[in-house]
């Protein structure tokens, strides 16, 4: 009886036998993310947390004034990567490539998120006084940023963020001067501000951040079933920084929400309809966009039966029964 014959082995290139530190050292001076798909044993020597850590870090961090002045020290962004040496549009390029990828998930940016509040902390409030609960609130922030939801978290309900979901007053150590730390868990933001009625965003901390006009494309992965809360919560955190359509035509988010009309995904079409969303060509978050054929289509896919369907605000006459959108009057 003959002995299967094995296959040859491929040899390794010169490239796939260099250390994984030089090998990662390659990636992060070209940031070329067809490296590690050129074979799977650069993607395995490239598949490190803290690696996407960086990466998340270098790309979506704020360019905000006060970040300019020390803030991505070297053992927050260690070098090669420098915030700064970016462009607009290459930084733009960069967070596609990364929400494209299957590692870039909620969890992962949460975990970034605390990460880069607990710097700004360390890097901001130094000068300043904080009562003692005060400072325990401050040293025990995770649970927040892992489950935002269940802290009653700001998610930018109308398009815009709020005052802060933690707002702590503090003093300056040598002028005595009263200042207000504010916290927004969902947005990973933070900034120190002066006491007043009124309230800016000017010289926000927060990650992840786009910039206003080149902003990043909302990742395709975020806007097809299967609808988990993990996605749709993924997809709120972005709503208001990476865009989904390219025009005011709002192709590609009716399409979205078509979709899920179809799939009877009542959860997931009642989270769109509150989403603010932006397009590429407006700089300013808008509601989900909602046009008559959206009506339509809940008609042609409600349960058959009798009486009226209730879709935003509208009734409509529907062969009958209860609507798969679960508006049934």
């Amino acid at each position: 009886m003959t002995q299967p014959t094995t296959p040859p082995t491929r040899a390794r290139s010169p490239l796939e036998r260099l250390p994984v530190e030089i090998i990662q050292t390659i990636f992060l001076h070209s940031l070329e993310f067809n490296l590690p798909r050129a074979s799977f044993e650069l993607s395995q020597k490239l598949s490190d947390p803290v690696l996407y850590s960086w990466l998340i870090r270098l790309a979506f961090s704020s360019a905000n004034e006060s970040a300019s002045q020390g803030f991505f020290s070297p053992d927050f962004l260690p070098p090669p990567l420098h915030f700064y040496a970016l462009s607009k549009p290459a930084r733009r390029d960069l967070q596609n490539a990364i929400l494209n990828c299957r590692w870039c998930t909620l969890p992962l940016m949460r975990k970034c998120q605390q990460d880069y509040v607990a710097h700004a902390i360390r890097h901001q409030c130094p000068h300043l006084d904080f009562s003692p609960d005060d400072q325990h609130t401050l040293r025990n922030l995770g649970s927040y940023f892992h489950h935002p939801a269940d802290h009653h978290s700001d998610c930018g309900v109308k398009g815009r963020r709020g005052k802060g979901d933690l707002v702590l007053r503090a003093r300056a150590h040598h002028t005595d001067e009263e200042c207000k730390v504010a916290v927004w868990f969902h947005f990973g933001a933070l900034q120190m501000r002066r006491p007043g009625r009124i309230y800016t965003e000017h010289d926000l901390f927060r990650l992840p951040s786009c910039a206003v006009d080149t902003p990043a494309r909302m990742p395709d992965k975020l806007l097809r079933p299967p609808w988990t809360p993990a996605r749709l919560e993924f997809l709120q955190l972005l709503s208001m920084d990476a865009y989904i359509d390219e025009d005011t035509s709002h192709a590609r988010s009716r399409r979205c929400l078509r979709q899920t009309i179809r799939d009877r995904e009542l959860e997931a079409f009642r989270r769109l309809l509150g989403l603010y969303i932006r397009s590429r060509e407006y700089k300013y978050p808008v509601l989900w966009p909602v046009s008559t054929n959206h009506f339509h289509v809940a008609l042609k896919y409600a349960d058959p039966g009798g009486g009226r369907i209730r879709l935003c605000g509208c009734w409509l006459s529907s062969g009958g029964g209860r609507c798969l959108l679960g508006m049934w009057c």
